[in-house]
C-alpha cells in the first residue's frame, strides 16, 4: 500500500487537504480535526479533480473504485509519503525552530542562499504536523537545499517532525518564554526545541549553535559537529555599526576570514542582527561567496505583519503584530526607544497569549519594563494588557479591543512621532492601521 501512495504521488507531484482548492490531478489526504471528518469529503474531493483519495474509514470507500486508497491512519499516510519522498533527496536539509525569529532567519538564510543555489524553504508558516509534510512535498525535484521550519506547541512535537524531515542540519535560534502553558518552564521549553538537536546528535548532523543563549548552548551539549555564531570566540560574530528605523549596517567576522565583512540590512534591532548573523553564518558554511552573502542580506524585506516599518501621515510606524511574549516584547520595545533617537515613542502593546499561570505576572512585569523607559503614551489593548497598564503609569490609556480603541487613538497619540504596534496574533493589531 505505501508505495502506491508514493507512486500515486510520483505521477502528479502535488497533495492537498482541503477540498477547495483541489488542483487536477492532486492526491487528496482525508485528515480529521476536532470539528470536520475529511472522509466526508473524500468524494468531492475526486469530483474536483483530485486523482486519488487518501482515506481512513473503510465507511467512505466505494467499492470497485480504485482511486480510493484505504489506510489505518491518513495523517500517518500523509507523514509517511512526506518522509518517503524526502529520502529521494540527497542534499543538505536545514531544520530550523525557536521561540523568536524563526520566521525572519528562515527567510534571511533563504535570501541568502537563493543568491546561488536552488533553495527550497517552508513556504509561510507551515511549520506544524501537518504544515511540515506539505512542505516537504512541495519540494521542487531540482531543490539543492532546503530549509524547514519546524514549530513546537508540546513537548515532542520537535522530535515528531524531524522524524518526518530528517535534518542533516539543524539551527535553533534562542529559547525564550513562548507558549508556557503547555511547556510550564523554561526547561520545557529547551527539551523540546532541544530535540532537534537530539535528532543531529543521534544522527551524526551538523547544527549552528547561537553561543549568546544560554540555553542553546545546553541543548547542544555532546554534539560533536557544531559551528558555533554570536560571541566573539565563536566561528562568526557580528558588529553592529550604526542601527535606525531604516535598518543597520554590521560588520560579519569569520574566523576563516583575515577581513569583517561589510552588511547592510532593512532589518533593525539587536535581536536581528543575531537573525542576519546566522543567516551569514550559514551563507559561509555552505560556501557562498562574500558577495553573495552581502546581496542577499541587503536583499531581504520583512513583510505580513513581522516587524514592517511603515510611514502613516506624520508617524513612522513599525508593525509587528504577528506574535508577542515576554522576551520579544522587551527587545522590540527597548529597541525601538533608542532608534528613535529622541522621537516621541507611543507603544500600543497588546496582550501576550499562550503564558499560562505565568501570565499577569509575565504582563505586570512588562509593566515595571515601561514604567522604567517612560515613553510618550501607552495603549495597551486586550484583558491581559489591563495589569501591564495598571503597573506602568505615567501617559498609559487601557481598550478591551481594537474595535474599543480605534475611536480614541488619533486623539490619544496627538503629538506621538513614532510607534510601535506589537501584540499577539489574535489581537489582530493591524486593524489599527486604518484610523492613523
Amino acid at each position: 500500500m505505501g508505495m502506491t501512495i508514493l507512486e500515486a504521488f510520483l505521477q502528479q507531484g502535488s497533495v492537498s487537504t482541503d477540498t477547495r482548492q483541489i488542483k487536477e490531478g492532486d492526491l487528496f489526504f482525508a485528515l480529521k480535526g476536532p470539528n470536520f471528518n475529511g472522509n466526508a469529503f473524500a468524494a468531492r474531493a475526486l469530483e474536483a479533480g483530485a486523482s486519488y483519495a487518501v482515506i481512513d474509514e473503510q465507511a467512505y470507500a466505494v467499492p470497485g473504485d480504485a482511486r480510493y486508497l484505504l489506510v489505518p491512519d491518513s495523517l500517518k499516510a500523509l507523514q509517511q509519503l512526506a518522509r518517503d519522498y524526502r529520502r529521494r533527496f540527497d542534499i543538505p536539509i536545514l531544520g530550523i525552530t525557536g521561540s523568536n525569529g524563526k520566521t525572519t532567519t528562515k527567510e534571511l538564510i533563504q535570501a541568502v542562499l537563493a543568491t546561488e543555489k536552488r533553495v527550497f524553504a517552508t513556504p509561510g508558516n507551515l511549520n506544524n504536523h501537518i504544515g511540515v509534510p506539505l512542505s516537504l512535498l512541495s519540494m521542487p525535484a531540482d531543490t539543492q537545499l532546503a530549509v524547514i521550519e519546524m514549530g513546537a506547541n508540546q513537548p515532542g512535537d520537535i522530535a515528531e517532525l524531524a522524524h518526518i524531515a530528517l535534518p542533516t542540519h539543524g539551527i535553533i535560534t534562542n529559547i525564550g518564554q513562548a507558549h508556557l502553558e503547555r511547556f510550564h518552564s523554561i526547561e520545557g521549553v529547551r527539551k523540546t526545541k532541544g530535540e532537534l538537536f537530539d535528532f543531529l546528535r543521534t544522527h551524526g548532523g551538523k547544527a549552528f549553535v547561537n553561543t549568546l543563549d544560554t540555553q542553546v548552548m545546553r541543548a547542544a551539549k555532546g554534539l560533536k559537529q557544531m559551528v558555533t555564531y554570536g560571541r566573539q570566540d565563536s566561528h562568526a560574530w557580528v558588529e553592529v555599526l550604526h542601527s535606525s528605523l531604516q535598518g543597520m549596517q554590521l560588520h560579519l567576522h569569520h574566523r576563516q576570514w583575515p577581513e569583517p565583512l561589510h552588511l547592510e540590512s532593512a532589518l533593525s534591532g539587536s535581536y536581528n542582527a543575531l537573525n542576519i548573523l546566522a543567516a551569514a553564518c550559514i551563507g559561509v558554511y555552505f560556501g557562498l561567496k562574500p558577495t553573495s552573502i552581502q546581496q542577499g542580506i541587503a536583499s531581504y524585506r520583512p513583510t505580513n505583519n513581522r516587524s514592517q516599518l511603515l510611514r502613516r501621515g506624520d508617524y513612522t510606524i513599525w508593525l509587528d503584530a504577528y506574535n508577542a511574549n515576554p522576551t520579544s516584547m522587551r527587545a522590540a520595545i527597548s529597541h525601538l526607544m533608542q532608534v528613535a533617537g529622541g522621537k516621541k515613542v507611543a507603544l500600543i502593546l497588546g496582550d501576550m497569549y499562550e503564558l499560562g499561570a505565568q501570565s499577569e505576572q509575565a504582563h505586570r512585569e512588562l509593566g515595571e519594563f515601561v514604567h522604567s523607559l517612560h515613553p510618550y503614551r501607552l495603549i495597551g489593548i486586550g484583558a491581559h494588557m489591563k495589569q501591564t497598564v495598571a503597573v506602568a503609569g505615567g501617559v498609559a490609556s487601557w481598550f478591551p479591543d481594537v474595535e474599543t480603541a480605534k475611536d480614541a487613538l488619533p486623539g490619544l497619540l496627538k503629538g506621538a512621532e513614532v510607534l510601535l504596534l506589537k501584540g499577539s496574533r489574535g489581537v489582530a493589531l493591524e486593524g489599527l492601521l486604518e484610523v492613523l
